[in-house]
């Protein structure tokens, strides 16, 4: 039996691919691509089943079909062996950063600290953050994006879309 924390890293995936609101077939593809391997890499990596916690640090890299995000530490808190939030943490060289490359232009982002809360739906982009697709920039101190409603927004927006962009 493959240890529980495994079992949590589809809600990555989620998080890169909803994380600007891509649209129903890019919803649909993020459905399916679920199912694909996930590959961490890290330069160390710990399980604590009692305490509910996986953490890997140092040039952490996870990947599933067509999503990656790269960060320095990544936490995952699991209750009952289910995923309750995710942390991805940048350092002082380097912010988190993710990339989508569905069936849209790439969506790419960054940001000091990127928190998902599993039962709420909801990312957290925080320390100079950015969201882009094409031309379209999304910046913040602080963004949120709520997965449910599709609702993005912010603290200090400064948002530019180009006309006739979608």
């Amino acid at each position: 039996m493959k240890p529980a924390y495994f079992a949590v890293y589809p809600v990555l995936f989620t998080l890169l691919s909803g994380i600007t609101g891509a649209g129903a077939q890019e919803t649909q593809k993020t459905t399916d691509s679920s199912t694909l391997p996930i590959d961490v890499e890290a330069d160390t990596g710990t399980y604590d089943q009692l305490a509910g916690l996986a953490v890997y640090s140092g040039n952490v890299k996870v990947n599933q079909g067509v999503a990656t995000i790269w960060a320095h530490k990544l936490t995952v808190i699991l209750k009952h062996n289910t995923a309750e939030r995710l942390e991805a943490e940048g350092n002082s060289k380097a912010p988190v950063r993710f990339e989508y490359k569905g069936n849209k232009q790439p969506i790419v982002g960054k940001g000091e600290k990127v928190v998902y809360t599993v039962v709420d739906k909801i990312v957290t982009l925080s320390g100079n953050a950015v969201v882009q697709q094409g031309q379209d920039i999304i910046k913040g101190n602080q963004l949120t994006y709520n997965l449910q409603k599709e609702v993005i927004g912010g603290s200090r927006v400064k948002m530019t879309f180009l006309p006739g962009n979608k």
